[in-house]
């Protein structure tokens, strides 16, 4: 199985040669496959799952699959890394809340982080996907990977670094020591919750707050971490 980066002049709608209504049309047509095999990986897994299957799903011919992506493997990437980067820059536009306890609005920022990789593939998919970042090695899908955890982690601490943190010792934290700890912490909670196809998206919620609510009374001062203050630049944009 080899991941390959899919061929730009065949995937990318914004391409300055495709334009107008046949660029469009791509762009949808692209997204279609893409719908189509990540309904297909999830319910049938994905080595049980062809270029057939999905062409045939898509209501394409399994020719015009392989034109769009070139494999099932590239279809595999396009679907997480591409929903993963769109997603993160939706998080990066929430809102800040303040006024309440920390916890809860870092608990609920992860949370939603939860929700939003669901919503790019399920369970079984990303399960999948962590697998062949370990079998594979120094591959493009490996890089990949690792990229994606490194800017979520970046999303984290930008998140956290708006607010005007103390720790209990009386000084300004590290952002980037604190994004990898909570990054871990929240990291731990949703590798349980893929691997068992029976927990509820619920019971992860309570599994997330408890952890951040307990990380968070250890690390930050009282005062900041009971309202949540934001700091002085982000509270005048």
């Amino acid at each position: 199985m080899a991941f390959e980066r899919p061929n730009s002049d065949q995937v990318d709608p914004g391409d300055s040669s495709e334009t107008g209504l046949r660029g469009r049309k791509k762009a949808r047509r692209r997204q279609e496959i893409l719908d189509a095999a990540g309904h297909l990986f999830a319910v049938n897994g994905f080595d049980a799952t062809t270029l057939a299957d999905i062409a045939q799903e898509t209501g394409v011919s399994p020719p015009t699959v392989s034109n769009y992506f070139g494999s099932k493997e590239n279809i595999l990437s396009a679907l997480i890394f591409e929903g993963a980067e769109r997603e993160r820059t939706n998080h990066m536009n929430l809102p800040r809340e303040t006024g309440q306890p920390f916890a809860e609005v870092l608990g609920a920022f992860l949370v939603d982080l939860t929700a939003k990789t669901m919503q790019i593939a399920g369970k079984r998919v990303w399960r999948y996907a962590e697998a062949a970042n370990i079998r594979r090695p120094q591959s493009e899908f490996e890089r990949q990977f690792t990229n994606s955890d490194q800017e979520l982690r970046k999303l984290i601490g930008t998140f956290m670094s708006d607010y005007d943190m103390v720790l209990r010792n009386g000084t300004a934290p590290d952002p980037d020591v604190l994004s990898r700890l909570f990054y871990d912490t929240w990291t731990m909670c949703y590798f349980s919750y893929i691997k068992n196809d029976a927990m509820t998206f619920d019971t992860h919620r309570a599994e997330v707050m408890q952890a951040i609510t307990a990380l968070v009374a250890l690390v930050f001062d009282d005062g900041f971490a009971a309202t949540s203050p934001l700091k002085r630049t982000k509270e005048a944009r």
